[in-house]
């Protein structure tokens, strides 16, 4: 059942092009998981419906037409996919991240849908639980494992041990080697749509472009490596397209309330602060919190995030001091994922390796991703 989905020369490859956000094993159950979705389809009993129809019809049809509709409803249980032995094992870095706490919604929804048992774990960015989920997920016989690559380096061994049993893994948010898949995006890139957008903003803003110096403040998330990509992104856009804006602050704001910790200690600072730019929009919505707490908010503040937080989206669409997001692509990426994994369960051939675009998202098109 083992699927390699990539020569490991295209993932290193693609290693080198992606920057790798701005959060048990299956059938077990524990405080921090999610209780596994089972299916209660059964192909079986689909079949022996089918053919007490087509017994009853047989009464009253021609033999001819009681021999087409036992034939149809052979055919329709042989085109069936059985997936009572597929088995998905999730690990999430942290569902105190609204991010990650609707993807793990999505993934779980989807799976029961399909009828695949899935359990998600929360690893709260501790590489010792996600290793642990990983040895959980084996012991219990998942067939496919998907993993916030949080530390990359940190869980390529066992990665390895759950590829060698011939359990197809897919990382999100990084790569992972010896993994058979990805779910990623540019990081690099995903900062610099949100630094562009607070650069264009500022640039539009007659006053704080006329001003000798717009100071910024930075949430990041070094804990990721992937995400080291992300801020710098945020930090060269702002360089590249409004040369008055300067990085006065840069600090740890993800996940939680670190925002607001970190709003209220960049304004002990730097009480001049105008822009707070973030990975993600849970700790910018954070400092938004602080700074409208303190009657600081008007039209030449501005705040932009990333993940395209529902809330953060109607801040935008309001017209209030949130001013910009990105949509990420990763929400609308999950089902095909999940097929993927599916498929590989199956012991068929996949392409395992997923990249999805992300949009930045201001005023003016806010609207059109609220119901998203």
């Amino acid at each position: 059942m083992k699927n390699k989905t990539m020569k490991k020369m295209c993932a290193l490859a693609m290693a080198a092009a992606l920057g790798v956000t701005a959060l048990a094993g299956c059938g077990s159950s524990s405080s921090s998981s999610a209780e596994p979705e089972k299916t209660s389809e059964a192909p079986a009993a689909e079949s022996s419906a089918a053919s007490s129809e087509a017994s009853a019809a047989d009464d009253s049809a021609a033999p001819s037409e009681a021999s087409a509709a036992e034939s149809s409803a052979a055919g329709s249980s042989a085109g069936a996919t059985d997936n009572s032995e597929v088995k998905i094992g999730v690990s999430m870095s942290t569902t105190q991240n609204l991010f990650y706490s609707k993807m793990s919604q999505i993934i779980q929804d989807y799976c029961k849908e399909k009828g695949i048992e899935v359990t998600v774990t929360d690893e709260n960015s501790d590489v010792s639980k996600q290793i642990s989920s990983f040895e959980n997920f084996m012991a219990s016989g998942c067939t496919a494992i998907m993993a916030v690559a949080f530390d990359p380096d940190g869980i390529k061994d066992v990665v390895k041990q759950a590829e060698d049993q011939g359990i197809f893994v897919m990382t999100y948010d990084g790569l992972v080697e010896g993994a058979s898949g990805s779910l990623n995006l540019d990081n690099y890139v995903y900062g610099y749509q949100t630094g562009t957008m607070a650069a264009d903003w500022i640039n539009s803003n007659e006053t704080l472009k006329n001003q000798e110096t717009v100071e910024v403040g930075i949430f990041d998330y070094p804990d990721i490596p992937a995400i080291i990509d992300r801020a710098q992104g945020i930090k060269d856009a702002l360089a590249e397209k409004a040369p008055n804006a300067q990085v006065v602050a840069q600090q740890k704001a993800g996940v939680g309330d670190e925002g607001n910790v970190q709003a209220e200690n960049f304004l002990a600072a730097h009480p001049n602060i105008q822009v707070i730019c973030g990975i993600n929009d849970t700790g910018v919505l954070g400092a938004y919190e602080v700074f409208n707490s303190r009657n600081l908010l008007g039209d030449n503040v501005g705040f932009f995030g990333a993940d395209g937080d529902p809330e953060a989206l109607k801040l935008i669409a309001d017209g209030t001091s949130y001013r910009g997001t990105v949509y990420t692509g990763a929400y609308d990426a999950l089902p095909g994922a999940i097929d993927t994994m599916i498929a590989a369960s199956h012991g068929e051939e996949v392409e395992g390796d997923i990249i999805y675009e992300c949009i930045p998202v201001t005023i003016d098109n806010a609207k059109d991703y609220i119901d998203k």
